[in-house]
């Protein structure tokens, strides 16, 4: 009974967390040393962890399995938490999973939560890409986080006005050969809390193009596109192509 009581206490406790707090726990809050803004940092440099996840042929059924120690912060279906503390991982580019998990590995971005997670004593090359094949089928009955509703047709005209469109895809469907992740249907804290942490250079594995569209942007700027954003559907269920990038 006291070690629920404590559960509850610590759950009501996080949810009552500050923005500054927030960053901390989600582990991005400090700059990688071997992220962007360091000597000779090349964006979606593969490391050799990557190459050799990306050979392996990812199975659902066995990444359900496996995801099991990931459940305790993004939930059974990867779904994350509605305060965007954790993202929502459903639906999200098997390639975008994979890249994130062994950037952290390597230490391009610094997040401190995910580390032991990451490491190769927590998930093996072949369970990394069965967990990226089961994300990226997987999916939810449940509502994502939402911005407040009455900035959407602003953010609108600004995500294609700034050109996020361009990688994000129209629908915010991302790209999986150009590894850009999904961004629709993304809790709007996540979404908004990400924005500024690129903004201030402290992701770790940034897009250049990415930091310098969100430095042209202001907060309430940025919190118009998160809304926007996160009320976005499903990709999946709006049967759009995935749109590319050119660099």
């Amino acid at each position: 009974m006291r070690a629920l009581l404590n559960t509850a206490l610590m759950i009501i406790a996080l949810a009552l967390l500050p923005a500054s707090v927030a960053i901390a726990e989600s582990g991005t809050a400090d700059a990688s040393p071997k992220g962007i803004g360091s000597e000779g940092y090349t964006w979606n440099k593969m490391t050799p962890d990557r190459v050799e996840a990306l050979k392996k042929s990812g199975d659902a059924e066995r990444g359900r399995d496996a995801f099991r120690g990931c459940r305790g912060c993004h939930k059974l279906d990867g779904f994350g938490r509605v305060d965007g503390l954790y993202p929502k991982l459903t639906g999200q580019h098997a390639s975008v999973i994979i890249k994130q998990v062994t950037d952290i590995r390597s230490g391009v971005r610094s997040n401190p939560k995910m580390e032991p997670f990451a490491s190769a004593d927590a998930v093996s090359l072949q369970e990394l890409a069965d967990i990226a094949a089961f994300l990226s089928k997987e999916t939810t009955i449940k509502e994502n986080g939402k911005g407040p509703g009455d900035q959407v047709r602003l953010g609108e005209t600004i995500y294609t006005k700034n050109g996020c469109n361009k990688c994000h895809g129209k629908q915010g469907e991302g790209n999986k050969e150009r590894v850009y992740p999904v961004v629709a249907a993304q809790h709007y804290s996540y979404l908004l809390r990400e924005m500024e942490l690129i903004k201030l250079g402290t992701r770790g594995n940034s897009h250049p193009d990415m930091v310098a569209a969100m430095r042209n942007l202001s907060p309430l700027e940025m919190e118009a596109v998160a809304d926007y954003l996160s009320r976005l559907p499903d990709y999946r269920d709006t049967g759009t192509k995935k749109a590319g990038c050119a660099q």
